[in-house]
């Protein structure tokens, strides 16, 4: 019985054991399977981790290849401007500065110019420049403007800046100048660069600046107001005969204010017909006898009165105004000369041709329209031009005269001997008459120089058979040394000023 029991108690610790250990490799098992599954887990981490880093380093490499192309866009985007800022102040011809980048940098200077500082300013503008463009071609003028730039530049000082502001016009801005007047020395310097010649389609070509010279802050405290005056300045060289400069003054900027309000004046003249014209009576010098008039322009101003054309003609050729106000002028004449010509039909009417009008591509045109308009005899016209049009352009000047004269109209060639006087030309142009300056007749009976002058044109005329006018007689002696000289016919004040069309009829007929 004890045995039993013994036996018994083996049996359930054994059963116990079992049950322990059985439980102990569930356990273990789950552990394991647990283990597993984590393992499992943070392998599919390890991969899901290593996917994403490939994802992220794919997404690096992608963006770091954008910021590459960004870069590379960025820069060129930056050298575009760059290269577009330069394009805007840049003269594409000479790759100076231009006017934008000139007047950029005359900001910033006036900006920050202290009251002991002067800056001084040059405008410079080629004489005549136009007529390069014309007579050789534009690529000649770029040629030219090129050559003119390597001069300047020879020229400049460390404190000099060079721009190109205009199409035949330079401006030089010198900073830090200690005394304005040495500044004259800087021009000559300038100008010494254009005393020897341009050579242009093989051929020498000397050219001419007119020059206008401003100080800051003196002239100027804006850059808009320098520019202003500074350019007031070099139009006063122009009109003081080119080839110089001026200083500016404020009394250039009244005048230039006066030269507007007259030019717009002038077109409302031409709109209102305030023009009339008087006649200067042209006499044989052999019978005389009245053998023709000079029509001249007065501007019947409402204001002013009669003015005179010396007062407006030039603003008129500026302009272009001197195209149909001398248009208007030669139909007046043309008409009045045909009116004339019904009492007194050996009467002939001189009328003068600007430069610009004789160059007008429409002159035969219009010379041929009025006289069939008007119905007068063409060989009773005669239209005259100055030596320096004339020469301008000699193989079209002779062609434009040949064109007119084979219906008749006659050409004289005025202010002879002021000009370029030469054998060569004259015998090649088809001019009928010679007008000697008055300028000569004002001293002939003291200067015996002029007498000479006088006689060899004369003579000179005549073995070119061409008639001789004389202008500006005022005196009996100047008639008779005239006379002796055989010089044909003779115009003045002796005979008559300019005078209107009812007065010019009644000397006619007192005449006849």
């Amino acid at each position: 019985m004890g045995y039993f029991v013994i036996d018994r108690s083996i049996g359930i610790a054994s059963l116990v054991g079992i049950a322990v250990l059985i439980l102990m490799l569930v356990i273990y098992a789950i552990r394991l399977k647990n283990v597993k599954h984590a393992k499992s887990l943070a392998e599919k981490e390890n991969q899901d981790s290593k996917e994403r880093i490939m994802e992220i380093e794919s997404n690096y490499n992608s963006a770091l290849s954008s910021l590459n192309d960004l870069s590379g866009k960025y820069e060129e985007l930056n050298k575009n401007k760059e290269n577009m800022k330069k394009l805007a102040y840049t003269d594409y011809l000479t790759e100076l500065p231009n006017r934008a980048a000139f007047t950029e940098m005359l900001d910033n200077i006036m900006l920050t110019l202290r009251n002991e500082e002067t800056i001084g300013i040059m405008d410079i503008d080629i004489d005549n420049f136009k007529n390069i463009n014309d007579s050789l071609g534009h690529s000649y003028g770029d040629e030219l403007l090129i050559d003119v730039t390597h001069r300047l530049k020879q020229a400049m000082g460390e404190n000099d800046y060079l721009a190109r502001i205009g199409g035949d016009e330079f401006i030089v801005l010198t900073q830090n100048l200690q005394d304005t007047t040495t500044y004259e020395e800087k021009i000559k310097k300038i100008k010494n660069v254009f005393s020897y010649p341009f050579v242009l389609s093989t051929k020498e070509y000397f050219v001419t600046v007119s020059i206008g010279v401003a100080f800051a802050p003196k002239d100027g405290k804006t850059s808009q107001a320098l520019i202003k005056n500074v350019d007031s300045a070099m139009y006063v060289a122009k009109e003081n005969g080119k080839n110089t400069h001026a200083y500016f003054d404020y009394s250039f900027n009244v005048k230039l204010t006066e030269k507007i309000e007259t030019q717009s004046e002038l077109r409302k003249a031409i709109e209102r017909e305030e023009f009339v014209l008087f006649y200067q009576a042209q006499m044989n010098l052999e019978t005389k006898q009245v053998v023709g008039f000079e029509a001249l322009i007065r501007w019947n101003h409402p204001t002013k009165g009669l003015v005179n054309p010396d007062e407006f003609i030039y603003l008129a050729e500026e302009t272009g105004l001197i195209i149909p106000i001398g248009k208007w002028v030669l139909r007046t004449a043309c008409h009045q000369l045909k009116q004339w010509s019904q009492e007194f039909p050996d009467i002939n009417m001189a009328v003068n041709l600007s430069a610009r009008q004789f160059k007008d591509k429409d002159i035969v045109k219009i010379v041929y329209d009025i006289i069939e308009e008007t119905g007068v005899n063409p060989k009773n016209l005669e239209l005259e031009i100055t030596e320096s049009i004339a020469l301008d352009d000699i193989e079209y000047t002779i062609a434009t005269i040949q064109e007119l004269r084979k219906i008749g109209v006659n050409f004289s060639l005025d202010d002879f001997g002021t000009g370029y006087s030469s054998m060569n030309y004259l015998k090649r142009l088809p001019v009928s008459n010679l007008k000697i300056d008055k300028s000569f007749l004002n001293t002939v009976m003291e200067d015996r120089s002029d007498q000479k002058i006088i006689q060899t044109i004369i003579t000179l005329a005549r073995n070119l058979d061409l008639l001789v006018i004389a202008e500006g007689v005022e005196s009996f002696d100047q008639e008779e040394f005239l006379k002796e000289s055989n010089c044909d016919k003779a115009q003045g004040y002796l005979y008559s000023k300019p005078i209107p069309k009812d007065m010019a009829i009644q000397f006619l007929k007192k005449e006849k």
